[in-house]
């Protein structure tokens, strides 16, 4: 029994000890201005090393100012030609793969689970107008999870306009979900399914199933620029119709992020989809969306979304052709 208990102690310390030495902050980064901190390397983000520092706690270093890591521990990099390493930060990366720490736009712990992989922003809005009478309430958030060559995102829009001179409430709303593959020398596949209403087009009711693929022409860590092309299965309602028409359209799409993670954070990004349709030739619907933020404190952004939703053909029941608006936000970001 004596031996037993010793067997189970002594077991029972390696493991405490195999514990404590695996959460040692033994990481290192070097710095152009020489000095050496220690450490635990978290992540890196858009020109963001977060570094989990011995003392201070967790701390955010610029990219630019970083000259050398060595880290023991297993990390996924993500690489500007679309490459993604699986690897320790030490001789063999650096020297022996010659890869140089300009190449890198992207680190994340291959111990991390499913939580720590998410990424999204909340973003909330209001505002009236005396002169028009006209209350409008916006809702926006997405959620991002990544792994080695693969984002799923979810991303969900809500813009509500409402004048106490009226009866009608104005609504514009939509969720997609989407995957996007990267490939080599930085081709991807992609594919979304969303959801569509907008009353001022006399739009009831939109499902969408798309398919394509295209190129990421930038990645760096202050820009990504991305183009591609496919096809948008469409199936739709409107305010006065009886039933749901499809049809098929083919769809062209860019991209393009510029961010500056120095201090205030800064990020603007633009996504403009054109749908020429092939199943009702000559119709073609464009949706374009302009996002801004700015950093006011750690994690907490303010900045202002402007949209502009197109359709050549006004669905009967719809204002007008165009729906655009600008909408002041205040928001919360996590995971980045």
């Amino acid at each position: 029994m004596r031996i037993t208990a010793l067997k189970f102690l002594g077991t029972a310390l390696l493991l405490i000890l195999f514990h404590a030495g695996m959460g040692q902050k033994t990481d290192k980064v070097f710095l152009k201005n020489g000095d050496v901190l220690t450490g635990e390397i978290k992540n890196m983000k858009l020109a963001k090393l977060k570094f989990n520092m011995n003392g201070p706690g967790i701390i955010y270093i610029k990219w630019e100012e970083i000259i050398r890591m060595a880290s023991d521990k297993i990390f996924e990099l993500g690489l500007r030609n679309g490459k993604v390493l699986v690897s320790k930060l030490d001789t063999v990366l650096f020297e022996n793969q010659h890869v140089s720490l300009n190449e890198i736009v992207d680190i994340v712990q291959i111990e991390k689970g499913f939580s720590k992989r998410l990424e999204g922003d909340v973003n909330l809005g209001f505002s009236y107008a005396k002169s028009s009478d006209i209350t409008q309430f916006n809702f926006a958030s997405s959620i991002l999870y990544r792994k080695p060559k693969l984002e799923t995102g979810l991303t969900l829009n809500n813009v509500i306009s409402r004048s106490s001179s009226d009866t009608i409430t104005s609504r514009k709303q939509d969720v997609t979900a989407g995957i996007l593959k990267t490939l080599n020398k930085r081709f991807y596949l992609m594919s979304n399914l969303g959801w569509e209403e907008n009353t001022q087009l006399g739009l009831e009711n939109r499902y969408l199933l798309t398919a394509g693929g295209g190129k990421i022409l930038i990645n760096n860590n202050h820009q990504r620029l991305l183009i591609g092309t496919g096809l948008s299965y469409n199936n739709e309602k409107t305010a006065e119709s009886i039933g749901y028409m499809s049809s098929l359209e083919a769809l062209a799409t860019i991209q393009y992020k510029r961010f500056r993670y120095s201090s205030p954070k800064i990020s603007i990004s633009t996504q403009c989809v054109v749908y020429p349709s092939l199943s009702d030739w000559g119709r073609v619907r464009i949706n374009l969306q302009v996002n801004t933020s700015i950093e006011v404190f750690k994690d907490f952004f303010t900045g202002f979304t402007f949209y502009d939703n197109f359709d050549n053909r006004k669905a009967s029941g719809g204002l007008s052709q165009n729906d655009y608006g600008i909408t002041f936000t205040v928001g919360y970001e996590f995971g980045k």
